[in-house]
């Protein structure tokens, strides 16, 4: 069995919040993870799941992946504005 730190810290200076909760979504199959941030440390504990805590992985997994699909929906905010605008101007439902 292979033993896992239970934190690991990182500076943010050198990665981005958004960053690491993109890094940490793709192990969310076998592992949940608390985030907290002070000065200039991220710091991340790794907590395994079992049988017992299954439900509560699988909610801070969900946090990470909504608030990953947040920060998306965001930054493609113009470009599904501007296809919209688009498809519709084809349409004929607006005047010009």
């Amino acid at each position: 069995m292979i033993q896992i730190p239970n934190t690991i810290v990182f500076d943010n200076k050198v990665f981005s919040l958004d960053t690491i909760k993109g890094a940490l979504y793709k192990f969310a199959d076998n592992c949940s993870f608390d985030i907290s941030c002070s000065n200039e440390i991220i710091t991340v504990t790794i907590h395994s799941v079992d049988e017992n805590q299954n439900l509560i992985a699988r909610i801070r997994n969900e946090v990470i992946d909504q608030d990953l699909r947040s920060i998306i929906a965001k930054e493609t905010s113009n470009v599904r504005t501007l296809i919209l605008a688009n498809a519709f101007s084809n349409t004929g439902l607006i005047e010009s």
